[in-house]
């Protein structure tokens, strides 16, 4: 009985020295991919203003603002975190984590995902050209999990091989894999930065309608930072509308006008 206690005892002091020698590693992953993220939520960003005829917005505002408008940075560092803390946790408890049914279902996602990435990134390129924006954005959508899910399973692959050196795991289809997800982190934001432009374009988009001072046009609100605030017109001609910049005291969810006919008037409040 003591030396089933002592065997466990020493179980589990050597899957903490484990654990204790890909901390580095761990961290290191976990700033790469922080920093991918980021990438990811600019690429998004300016994809979505650039759409717009409007990336000089992005030039004006704090960058604290600029990145909260995207969901992706958090989105992709809270999973990566997850990834990172319960892949390492789950292996180390395991003592052939090789033979497990979620190992073989991450061998089978990095062997055949990234076909299946790319024939996905084939179909949303074609959906934009054809000007189906619902259904691009929605595969696109669907794309993200698809990368998620591959990131997962190429990350488990790579934390055995290098946990278990012993074990002849083959990682040259875990490296397409990873080259794959690089390409679509930058291509996937870019392309719903873009969809999602469009969608927001359209007079019946989900965009606030908004009035300015003395001025009967009906506006849409796309982007507010502090004490400017950046409208563009519901109708207007060409490809793009023209988006500008006013005060956000000028802006009003009702219309104001001068003389009798005047409607009650509910002010925006300053800042965000």
């Amino acid at each position: 009985m003591r030396s089933s206690d002592n065997k466990k005892i020493e179980e589990a002091r050597a899957n903490a020295r484990r654990l204790i020698e890909q901390g580095p590693k761990v961290f290191i992953a976990l700033i790469t991919m922080t920093g991918a993220a980021y990438l990811s939520g600019s690429v998004y960003t300016r994809s979505y203003f650039s759409a717009f005829g409007a990336s000089w917005v992005l030039e004006e505002v704090p960058i604290a603002i600029y990145f909260s408008q995207s969901w992706i940075p958090l989105l992709l560092i809270l999973f990566f975190g997850y990834m990172a803390v319960t892949n390492l946790s789950l292996i180390e408890g395991h003592d052939d984590v090789t033979t497990t049914t979620g190992f073989k279902i991450s061998v089978a996602a990095v062997r055949h995902g990234p076909w299946l990435l790319i024939g996905l990134l084939g179909i949303i390129f074609l959906l934009s050209s054809l000007e189906y924006v619902a259904a691009a954005i929605d595969l696109l959508v669907f794309s993200i999990l698809v990368i998620l899910f591959l990131l997962a399973s190429a990350l488990e692959l790579f934390v055995v091989r290098f946990s278990n050196i012993d074990r002849g795991i083959d990682l040259s289809r875990t490296y397409l894999s990873v080259a794959v997800i690089a390409a679509a982190l930058y291509v996937v934001p870019a392309q719903l930065g873009t969809n999602w432009a469009r969608l927001d374009q359209q007079d019946t988009s989900s965009l606030l309608n908004v009035y300015l001072r003395d001025d009967a046009t009906i506006y849409k609100l796309l982007f507010a930072a502090e004490e400017r605030w950046y409208v563009f017109p519901i109708r207007y001609g060409g490809d793009e509308p023209q988006v500008k910049a006013v005060a956000a005291i000028d802006v009003s969810f009702g219309l104001v006008q001068n003389g009798s006919s005047i409607q009650s008037e509910t002010e925006v409040p300053q800042g965000q």
